[in-house]
């Protein structure tokens, strides 16, 4: 590897664990509590490190909310509103796509005489998928959330041979398994019982639950990206991934509206109940410096993790992105330790070898002839990767936002 691709698997990893630590943050933060009679004016920003939104002691009377911040105050839960947020960052990846053809010239090969509503069908599905992923990360621990993610392999595999007509090979099957396996396990780790002075999750079982569910909807998204490459090729990725922001955040803007106004859910949009109050969210945002900063940073950094994964997948392969993401998991686990936002589960830990283990086989990454994949190569990152592996795969781009 030369030093730009190190550099740029570093800023892909960085920009990355950022974005799920910064969505999660902002979940910490406590803002005034307008669901409330009299609501605090002003809340004090979140400085405890064993505070985490979503989650409480173990009370049954009280909500976590009222546990970990003061009188007339609650924490930051309006994951629709992250969602939006997420695909703003996206939308600036057109940006990004208009600058880079001001420095240098068109790609020949490049294919933008395409129909642009070709990801309207897409973007839907991931306005889906990252609203109920987001619901789940509130909660439940932002580690497991990032472990959850990567059991959409599991989905993705057996869409691809039911709509696709794919014939997946026995490490495809045994990569599969071990996905699986290895989410179960992380997934029932969070329910294991922790000394009681700690901080837990509000609802793991059901959070976990939420986040599997949303990989199947991410599953049926990346099959139908994968037929829309099929019949269009060459579409640059930061193009495709632009165009799902534009069209997701359009969806999701229209949602918002009607979540104000149905009459129904667990916030108060004036006087009476809603599923999501997004003026009130603004209003907390831009009343809050470090609830500014968090969403900000989920803004910014979805619009560089697509830049630099889009790049690395270019510039090296989609092998080498595969394995930057899931350090990413790593990256995302150690901080919440060290940020004290979790405590340490060694079954969390025998859930995640065996769920990285199964993506690595899965993706070929450790090749086993045995099994039906390719001769292993000397080493992945002394070798230069093959032109089709360079293409810039929409699928992951979207998967990983």
């Amino acid at each position: 590897m030369t030093p730009a691709q190190y550099i740029l698997a570093f800023w892909m990893l960085v920009t990355g664990s950022i974005n799920t630590i910064s969505t999660k943050y902002a979940d910490m933060q406590c803002v005034p509590n307008y669901r409330l009679d009299n609501p605090a004016e002003t809340c004090p920003a979140s400085t405890n490190t064993n505070f985490t939104a979503g989650f409480t002691a173990n009370s049954t009377n009280s909500t976590p909310s009222q546990d970990v911040c003061p009188p007339g105050c609650a924490t930051f839960d309006h994951p629709f509103v992250q969602a939006a947020g997420m695909f703003l960052g996206e939308m600036l990846c057109l940006i990004v796509l208009k600058l880079m053809l001001l420095c240098k010239p068109r790609d020949p090969e490049e294919n933008r005489d395409f129909p642009k509503y070709i990801f309207a069908w897409p973007a839907f599905l991931d306005m889906a998928g990252t609203s109920i992923m987001y619901l789940g990360l509130t909660m439940t621990y932002a580690s497991t959330f990032q472990m959850l993610r990567g059991s959409v392999v599991v989905f993705t595999g057996v869409l691809s041979v039911m709509v696709l007509k794919k014939r997946l090979l026995p490490f495809h099957w045994i990569g599969m398994l071990l996905v699986t396996a290895g989410a179960a396990i992380v997934g029932i780790s969070a329910l294991r019982e922790t000394d009681t002075s700690e901080a837990k999750p509000s609802n793991p079982l059901l959070g976990n639950l939420l986040i599997m569910a949303a990989q199947v909807v991410v599953a049926v998204q990346m099959v139908s990206e994968e037929l829309i490459f099929a019949r269009h090729k060459h579409i640059s990725g930061l193009h495709a991934v632009g165009l799902e922001g534009l069209f997701g955040f359009c969806y999701l803007s229209i949602a918002l509206v009607v979540m104000y106004h149905v009459p129904y859910g667990p916030d108060v949009c004036g006087a009476t109940p809603c599923v999501e109050n997004a003026v009130a969210a603004l209003r907390e945002v831009v009343g809050s410096w470090g609830l500014l900063a968090a969403v900000g940073g989920n803004v910014l950094s979805i619009a560089c993790f697509n830049f630099f994964g889009i790049s690395v997948t270019k510039s090296m392969s989609a092998t080498h992105r595969m394995v930057l993401d899931s350090l990413r998991t790593l990256v995302v686990w150690g901080f919440g330790l060290l940020a004290h936002w979790e405590v340490f589960n060694d079954l969390q830990v025998v859930g995640f070898v065996i769920l990285f283990a199964g993506t690595l086989l899965y993706n070929e990454i450790v090749r086993l002839p045995c099994l039906g994949s390719r001769a292993p190569e000397a080493s992945l990152f002394d070798h230069p990767a093959d032109d089709d592996q360079r293409e810039p795969l929409l699928s992951q781009a979207s998967a990983d936002a």
